[in-house]
Formats: structure tokens, C-alpha cells, sequence
């Protein structure tokens, strides 16, 4: 809707300047129409600002601009139905009782494809999220990342952008030395021997499983009999990031999630493309020799300090291997990087953006989205989540617990960089105080309706309905709302905020069930039966798409 509205105002731009009421470059203001719904009613549906912001260049004052944009506004009364002056300036728009019927058509004609938008030319688009150290299996913050993640790209690609998603394993580093070794300990106990875990040691259970699969190997005797600790170490590392991962991307399937990549760190390394951006990055004079190690001159307004790339050791960093992972995305072709990371990493973004801008590429390319805490409730108390003690709850016990569904929909209903409180118990409740049963209930309901009319022999044929029966106000603002779905997926992707769709859809749902509660649908008359039926199949195609992108079901029953 707001794009039929931007349309004639780009129309009322070019007349008024070819009849010579606006002196003004009309092209230059075409992408700062900004379209808004209006609170009140009694102002219309939809209002622009654009004669406040050409006022000054016109030197003319807002109101007069807008008197003159709007008299060049094509007329057209099946679409507009009037058009009002407000306030200092703003020009508001009702639109025709016609074109809000047309809605429900449209929906009921396009089925899934409704809010979609066709592919365009648009940039290649890269999305790494999650990405959690293949140290222990995922836990409920992993879980939100996964959902923002994977909602975000289905978000997208409705959106009509071209989204690749990408997982990135960090398979080497001294994380990876204290898992083989905490493997190896376990490795050991499990044939008898009696050793003690070093401290901030991978503790959990879940090691003490992996080293009772291992030790069935043959490969386990082998390594038990090796000399070199080192060498152990490595392959117990090897191992265990293996199995590990494995049920990281099990637990991520259960979950709806799958990638088009996997990026392993350790291939970076192998590849030698860490070595290659280190030289481009001395080459570039961004990478100085300093006390035996190897740094990168960081800018004043980038970050507090240097930072080191190699260690006086010889060991790259984890943000030399960042820098070669965010260089060899842009060598892949991508224009877009977004990355989906958790909080506690937001001090690092402008290092990753500094290397990028070291390496000639422009940093306003990477796009991070930082995901906050999620504080995990059962019978009203903190459950408390840690890795290496081993005293966590996994995402798969949740998931196991609630149901993915509810994990998903509990996970987008705040922004993701808000700390959310995650309530078992209410994700378990099947009451309107659930929102995800709410919603879902609302796409059964209505599925209950056309399932009850066939059980009691009533027409519920659609195909013939006429619309304009449906005089209620509430009926007008349901369709209003079923109208603003494609703008919501629009402005959704274009903010990168995924939890916009969960808001809509909790409003839609609560409309609806209001209408329902106070309209009746199959005992009505045969024509307003029939408008009515339309009307809430529109509703149900519109929650079922919407479910589609959180990658929620939509249960015909419940």
C-alpha cells in the first residue's frame, strides 16, 4: 500500500514541476518519500512528510508546498478516496473502501506467494550466524542466534534479496588444544587411569560420552599408546570437534535450521589464505613487527589499540583468521556480510570492519547484528548456562521440553539485541497468554470453520463471495491489517529485524479473534456468510505465511 502511495506522489512531483509549481530537481526526492500509516483514523490512512523537508529548499512554506503536490496528485476515485492537508504540512491519504477489498482477492489469489516479492537485481548477500565453537552442544543462546538467523533469511529472500547463509567453525586455536586435551583426560579415566581435569577444563558430561565413544575405536588405543602429548592432544581435538559439531548441526536440523555453507577456520589456515591476508596487510603497511609479534595498526577512531595478528610465539590470532574469513567472503563475490553474533562480542566489530578497510574493501559492507542474553526461566527462577562447568541446559532439552515452535517464536519476540527472559512454562501454556499458541490457534480456527461448514453440509465455497457485504469496522480493520503484511515483510528486511513479523502476527491474531468472538460466520446470511468465509481464509493464508518465515508450523488443529 505504501508503495501505490509513493507512486502518485512521484507522479504529483513530476507535474508540478513540468507545469512549473515546484522548482526542483523532482528525481533527487524520489527515495526520500517516506510513507507512513496514520495513528488516528480521523487523519486518513497513510501520510507523507515531504513538503516539510522541501519546504526550506523551495523556501516556501510547508503548507504551500503541500497544496501544490497534492493538487498535482493524479486523481483517481477507485483508489483514493480523499485527500486532506494537515497540521504544518503533512499530506494525508484515505484510500477508497474498493482498494481495501481488493486485498482480500489478492490474498486469497496468491496464496504463499502473498508478501513475497519477485527476486531482484539486488546484492549478494551473505549471512553467518551462530557459529558456536564446536566445544560443547548449543545452548538456549545459540538457540536465539539460530532463530534470528534463519527467520532473517527466509525474511530476506521473501523480500526478493539473493541470501546465501554460511556456518563458521572455529576448528583451531588453543579452545580447540583444551578440548583435545580435555579429551584426552577422559580418554585416559575411561582405560583406568585416575587423572585429574586441568582447571577451565570442558568439564560436562557430554565429554565423558564422547570419550566412552572413542575409546570403542581402534583409533583410541593408538592414541593412548602416543609419546608425543602434543600429537595426542591434536587428534583428540580432531575428534571431539567432529562429534561435537555433528550434533550441533543435529540439534540445529531439529530446530528447522540447515546452511548452504560450512567455513572451517582450520581451512583458512591450510589453505594459506591467513598468510596471504597477513602479506597484504604488511603490503598495505597495516601489519607491523613489534616486540617479536606481528600487529595491526589500528586507526585512532577504529579502536582503542592495536591489536596483535601473530603472536611473538608464531601463533596467528582469532582476529588474523577473522580478517582472512571476512576477506575471503568479499573475494566470494558477497556485497553484503551480516553477521548474527552474540553480545559480549560488540567490542570487536570495529576491529573486523578496520581490517576490511585495510584490505581496500568498504567496511559499511559488514552489517553485525549483536543478540542479547537470553535468561532462561522454570517455576520462576534463573536456570544459570556455562560451558566449560558443564552446569547448563542444552537448546535440545528446550526444544525437547517445549517444542520448536515455541523455542522460535519465544526467541523473536523481542529485538535481539534486548535481553529476554525465556518462561518454560508459559511456552508450555495453552492459553491466549502464550503467544504462539495464540497465533497458532487463530490459523486452526479458522481452519475449523471451513471444516465444520463441510461436516454440516453448509456452502463454504469462497469463489463467489461478494465483499462489499462486509460493512463492519472491525471487518475493515482486519483487512487494513491484512494489507499491511507486504509492507511489514519490506520494512522488516530492510531493518534486518525479524521480530516485527512476530509483532504483526500477534495483532492479527487478536483481531481476528476478537472479530470472531463478536461476528458470527456460518450462521449468518448467505451472502454475509460467504464475504465473511473469504474473509477470515485471508486471515488464516496470511498467519500461515507469516509462521513460514518464523519457520513456525501452521496446525490446522489443536
Amino acid at each position: 500500500m505504501k508503495e501505490i502511495i509513493s507512486d502518485l506522489v512521484r507522479q504529483a512531483l513530476k507535474n508540478a514541476c513540468a507545469n512549473g509549481d515546484l522548482d526542483l530537481p523532482y528525481s533527487d526526492w524520489f527515495n526520500k518519500i517516506e510513507v507512513t500509516k496514520t495513528k488516528d483514523p480521523r487523519f486518513g490512512d497513510y501520510a507523507i512528510n515531504l513538503a516539510l523537508l522541501l519546504a526550506g529548499p523551495l523556501k516556501q512554506k510547508p503548507r504551500a508546498v503541500a497544496e501544490k503536490i497534492a493538487a498535482n496528485i493524479p486523481k483517481d476515485d477507485n483508489l483514493v478516496e480523499k485527500i486532506d492537508i494537515a497540521g504544518p504540512g503533512f499530506i494525508n491519504f484515505s484510500l477508497a473502501k474498493s482498494v481495501w477489498l481488493q486485498v482480500v482477492d489478492q490474498i486469497i489469489e496468491q496464496k504463499e506467494r502473498y508478501g513475497t516479492a519477485s527476486a531482484k537485481e539486488s546484492p549478494k548477500i551473505l549471512l553467518e550466524f551462530v557459529s558456536a565453537n564446536p566445544t560443547g552442544p548449543l545452548h538456549v543462546g545459540h538457540g536465539r542466534g539460530a532463530a534470528v538467523g534463519d527467520t532473517l533469511a527466509k525474511l530476506l529472500k521473501a523480500a526478493g534479496h539473493n541470501v546465501e547463509t554460511e556456518y563458521y567453525v572455529n576448528d583451531t586455536g588453543n579452545q580447540m588444544k583444551i578440548l583435545g586435551r580435555s579429551l584426552l583426560v577422559r580418554l585416559r579415566n575411561a582405560n583406568g587411569a585416575s587423572i585429574e581435569m586441568p582447571e577451565n577444563h570442558y568439564v560436562g558430561d557430554y565429554m565423558i560420552e564422547i570419550a566412552e565413544r572413542f575409546s570403542q575405536t581402534p583409533e583410541a588405543a593408538r592414541i593412548l599408546s602416543l609419546q608425543d602429548e602434543s600429537q595426542a592432544v591434536e587428534e583428540c581435538s580432531r575428534y571431539a570437534c567432529d562429534q561435537i559439531l555433528r550434533g550441533i548441526q543435529e540439534d540445529l536440523g531439529f530446530f528447522g535450521v540447515t546452511y548452504d555453507n560450512y567455513c572451517s577456520e582450520r581451512s583458512l589456515h591450510e589453505s594459506g589464505a591467513v598468510e596471504a591476508t597477513l602479506n597484504e596487510l604488511r603490503q598495505r603497511g597495516k601489519a607491523q613487527e613489534k616486540d617479536g609479534a606481528l600487529w595491526f595498526a589500528m586507526d585512532g577512531d577504529q579502536d582503542e589499540k592495536d591489536r596483535v595478528l601473530v603472536r611473538a610465539t608464531g601463533e596467528p590470532t582469532y582476529f588474523a583468521a577473522d580478517a582472512a574469513y571476512h576477506w575471503d567472503k568479499i573475494q566470494r563475490g558477497f556485497d553484503v556480510l551480516i553477521d548474527i553474533w552474540g553480545s559480549d562480542h560488540h567490542g570487536y566489530v570495529p576491529r573486523v570492519k578496520a581490517s576490511m578497510a585495510a584490505l581496500g574493501a568498504d567496511p559499511a559492507m559488514l552489517k553485525v547484528l549483536l543478540v542479547q542474553f537470553v535468561n532462561l526461566i522454570r517455576a520462576g527462577q534463573k536456570i544459570s548456562m556455562s560451558t566449560r562447568s558443564g552446569e547448563f541446559v542444552t537448546l535440545r532439552e528446550v526444544l525437547d521440553e517445549v517444542g520448536s515452535d515455541a523455542a522460535r517464536f519465544f526467541f523473536l519476540t523481542k529485538r535481539s539485541d534486548s535481553h529476554l527472559d525465556f518462561d518454560l512454562d508459559l511456552a508450555k501454556k495453552q492459553s491466549k497468554d502464550n503467544p504462539v499458541y495464540y497465533v497458532q490457534y487463530a490459523h486452526a480456527r479458522v481452519s475449523s470453520i471451513f471444516r465444520i461448514g463441510a461436516e454440516r453440509n453448509i456452502d463454504v465455497r469462497i469463489d463467489d463471495a461478494d465483499l462489499s457485504l462486509l460493512t463492519l469496522p472491525e471487518e475493515t480493520e482486519l483487512i487494513k491489517r491484512l494489507a499491511d503484511y507486504p509492507d511489514v515483510i519490506l520494512e522488516s528486511a530492510d531493518a534486518l529485524e525479524p521480530h516485527r513479523i512476530t509483532f504483526y502476527l500477534i495483532e492479527l491474531a487478536e483481531k481476528f479473534h476478537s472479530y470472531y468472538h463478536d461476528n458470527r460466520i456460518l450462521s449468518e446470511e448467505e451472502g454475509i456468510k460467504k464475504a465473511r468465509l473469504r474473509l477470515v481464509e485471508a486471515v488464516r493464508l496470511a498467519i500461515a505465511n507469516g509462521l513460514g518465515i518464523l519457520g513456525v508450523s501452521a496446525p490446522e488443529r489443536m
